[in-house]
């Protein structure tokens, strides 16, 4: 949907017009009106009559003597006051000296005691009013009223309409917004993107992009540098990762080399704790993730094979290994991160294991579909947030069963989720629909608070700026829009974070209790199973495959009968 619709134009200084030039002529008949005869009739002659008319308003003007003002600037150059010239006051021996003499003097003692009363009316007002007294601590907070809202401010337009593939914020006072675009569809009969630029936009100049840069190839992710806002990486379509040094060059400085890179395309791209800031990590589809450093991309630091079901006898390679659609990283835990996959599955690995089950240490099976986005509660770290298919799901780290808040059954498939930047208890998500949602635990859990369409198309990507009310969306079309939010949906209240862990504890009790009561019917049933099970050596796996297959061939038989019936039927009735 156009919320703002702008089009931008050059013209040259010599279609503004010329310099007019005047001559002097003769008078030109153009027209001559011949008098009404009808009007001429109806004219009367009446005695002369004298009016006044004032086409201005009336005005009148007065004068007065005012007082007057002498004024005079005069400056002072005040240094230590009170002090004879005799007297230095930087030297402190002068000074003690000089106030023991006066503090002896009997005139010293009768002005204090005549200050005495007044001090004492003084001291009293203030001991009668607590000014450090806080009247209003013990009244309850009252609910914010303010409706929640949000005003889509600026829409940023590709020129070749190319779906946006990545958003990234630069960090500084005057943050940019970075994309790129491509379009992410398996190249079936040739190339998909033939077009691989890339802008930085800033975000008071819709118009046109500030800063275009080309990378050698179709750009699927992005991420900014923490230290350093015109260092962006990119992770490409061939699985290359490349640096771009903006404000130098407009090609990349580095890239590494095709054989040290991935065998797929790069689906996710973030920095990790170091010192410098320089050391990243990627995935991809390939299955496969690389710790980098960018100061040297020759070759990776380290490489994690993400196998998670590994055959008997088999032993961990590529061929076994889960692909990656997602990852997750926090700098409060720098040894630990979260993989979405491409089978549903939300891994939490542990970089540091020993062993590949201490490194994959927990799978949750979270989706039917791709794992879209994975994000950590930032109001505690035993909450993680997950979409993917039609649904978003909350989970706990200590539940692999299923997840302690589910999400709404979508009509359309969800694209991408985030937390509320600011708000411990909202997340966002965007769907193949083009809405945008807004979700508030403590309000609803099964409905959102706020829903916003954004365009016709869907929006496939969501990136909110820390500590602002920015949210950046990238759709389908080329489309990126700036939102907005207003301050219920930002800012967080001083019991939200109490409530948000009291509910996460509630529901993660609820679900433990579900959990275990299963686990005991399902072994009730197991053990009643096997006190009527016949002996294991009647029990023939051949018969009873070969019995499935004639009950599917008779079915299959009996539905090709029924329209091969209602085929002839249709026949007679024709004709």
């Amino acid at each position: 949907m156009e919320r703002s619709i702008a089009q931008s134009y050059i013209v040259p200084r010599k279609s503004f017009g010329k310099q007019p030039l005047f001559n002097v002529v003769g008078p030109v008949m153009l027209d001559s009106i011949n008098p009404n005869v009808a009007y001429q009739k109806e004219y009367v002659v009446r005695n002369p009559v004298h009016c006044s008319t004032q086409v201005v308003l009336p005005k009148s003007e007065h004068e007065a003597n005012t007082t007057i003002v002498e004024k005079k600037n005069q400056g002072i150059n005040h240094v230590e006051g009170g002090w004879p010239k005799e007297v230095h006051h930087d030297n402190e021996e002068e000074t003690t000296r000089y106030r023991r003499r006066i503090e002896r003097d009997d005139a010293y003692v009768h002005s204090v005691l005549s200050l005495v009363p007044k001090f004492e009316k003084l001291i009293s007002q203030n001991n009668a009013i607590d000014i450090y007294q806080q009247y209003f601590h013990g009244m309850e907070e009252l609910l914010s009223a303010e409706k929640a809202t949000a005003k889509l401010n600026n829409t940023y337009r590709d020129p070749d309409s190319r779906p946006v593939a990545g958003l990234a914020w630069t960090i500084e006072n005057d943050p940019k917004l970075v994309v790129s675009y491509c379009d992410k569809k398996y190249p079936v009969h040739g190339a998909v993107n033939k077009k691989f630029t890339c802008y930085q936009w800033d975000l008071e100049n819709p118009e046109s992009p500030a800063i275009e840069f080309d990378p050698p190839a179709a750009c699927w992710d992005l991420a900014c540098s923490p230290s350093n806002p015109s260092i962006v990486l990119g992770g490409l379509e061939d699985g290359r990762v490349c640096v771009f040094d903006l404000s130098a060059h407009d090609h990349c400085v580095s890239v590494s080399p095709p054989h040290t890179a991935h065998r797929a395309p790069v689906t996710g791209l973030l920095y990790v704790q170091s010192r410098d800031h320089s050391e990243f990590f990627t995935s991809s589809s390939d299955g496969l993730c690389m710790w980098h450093d960018l100061r040297n991309l020759s070759r990776p630091i380290d490489m994690l094979i993400m196998s998670v079901n590994v055959p008997q006898g088999d032993s961990i390679s590529l061929a076994n290994a889960e692909g990656i659609t997602s990852i997750h990283y926090d700098r409060n835990l720098p040894t630990r991160f979260f993989a979405g996959t491409e089978s549903g599955l939300v891994i939490n690995v542990n970089r540091r294991g020993k062993t590949q089950e201490d490194k994959m240490s927990s799978l949750y099976q979270a989706h039917f579909g791709p794992v879209r986005a994975v994000h950590r509660s930032p109001c505690t770290s035993k909450m993680f947030l997950s979409c993917g298919d039609w649904t978003t799901h909350i989970w706990s780290e200590d539940i692999k069963v299923s997840p302690i808040i589910s999400g709404v059954m979508h009509r359309y498939q969800i694209l991408d989720a985030v937390w509320a930047p600011d708000r411990y208890s909202g997340y966002m998500t965007v769907s193949a629909d083009g809405y945008f949602r807004y979700w508030d635990l403590l309000r609803k859990y099964r409905e959102p608070v706020l829903s916003m369409p954004l365009a016709n198309n869907p929006i496939l990507k969501i990136s909110p700026l820390a500590d602002s009310q920015f949210v950046a969306f990238g759709g389908k079309c080329g489309r990126v829009f700036l939102v907005s939010l207003s301050n219920v949906l930002c800012y967080t209240d001083s019991r939200d974070k109490q409530l948000m862990l009291q509910t996460f504890e509630r529901e993660n009790h609820r679900e433990a209790i579900l959990t275990a009561r299963i686990k005991e019917i399902r072994l009730k049933f197991k053990t009643e199973d096997v006190s009527a099970q016949v002996p294991e050596e009647d029990y023939d796996e051949e018969s009873l495959v070969r019995a499935a297959e004639e009950e599917y061939r008779r079915q299959v038989i009996e539905q090709m009968r029924s329209l091969q019936v209602q085929g002839s039927r249709f026949e007679m009735r024709k004709r």
